[in-house]
């Protein structure tokens, strides 16, 4: 990992947060609003804060197969990402499962692919996502808002797309949000200021063929590592373009 610029005094460190940290003339950087929008859309769905009581700041952490996707997320969020880095391969992810106690892990009868990791810097603005946990579970905020970036990523992290059967051949975006599974009357409301009402049942939000044209042209154009959630022209183009992205763009190890 090289050194960085610090956008707030211009100089370069190795350790930005530290710098951040321990600076007499330097504090932590105003994050712009995009940052914000990107770092919400992330939480919604993959991302995690790491914040152990040693630690000054909070951090967020995404795990993924994807790393295109992290590469891009690395791109977008700049000097507060921490880089991309390959946390777990394959072959070790299979040793550490065979040893599991879970039956459904231990047999790794199913593949298994690299794992990559991406880290932001620890900041002093990252303590509001912090707040998002209660009893170490994630809830989103209630002035939470569904701007098209943060949608999108809340959407090609915990979404998917759902083809009909018996010549219903429009899809229908569906994502999950297990955690707000009680708060049906909340998670509807997000979608307040859109022409979408969503069904929400047991954890599972589902848009209508209708509201899914809407979705995708609210949300703009696919993100990379992504693209095949994108497709809605034919289920057998989106299994096709799914099927390609996996076997092209991630590492597995078969049992």
């Amino acid at each position: 990992m090289g050194d960085t610029e610090c956008p707030a005094c211009g100089d370069s460190y190795e350790r930005l947060a530290q710098h951040w940290a321990m600076s007499a003339d330097c504090s932590y950087p105003p994050l712009d609003r995009r940052r914000h929008e990107i770092l919400s859309g992330l939480l919604m769905g993959d991302a995690t804060v790491h914040n152990p009581p040693s630690a000054a700041n909070p951090r967020m952490e995404v795990h993924s197969v994807n790393s295109r996707f992290l590469e891009w997320i690395d791109e977008q969020l700049a000097w507060l990402s921490n880089t991309v880095t390959l946390r777990r391969t394959s072959d070790e992810i299979r040793e550490a499962n065979r040893s599991s106690a879970l039956e459904r892990f231990a047999s790794v009868d199913y593949e298994i692919r690299d794992q990559y990791l991406l880290t932001t810097r620890r900041h002093t603005e990252l303590n509001r996502y912090a707040e998002w946990y209660t009893e170490e579970q994630k809830r989103f905020p209630e002035d939470l808002r569904l701007q098209p970036i943060t949608l999108k990523l809340w959407y090609v992290c915990d979404g998917n797309l759902l083809w009909g059967t018996k010549g219903h051949t429009r899809p229908q975006v569906w994502i999950s949000a297990y955690n707000e599974k009680d708060r049906k009357a909340f998670v509807r409301g997000l979608f307040d200021p859109t022409p979408i009402t969503p069904t929400f049942h047991e954890g599972r939000l589902m848009l209508t063929s209708d509201e899914t044209e809407w979705f995708f042209e609210y949300v703009g154009e696919p993100v990379p590592g992504f693209e095949y959630k994108f497709e809605t022209g034919s289920k057998e183009m989106y299994e096709e373009l799914k099927e390609a992205f996996y076997r092209r763009h991630t590492t597995t190890n078969a049992a």
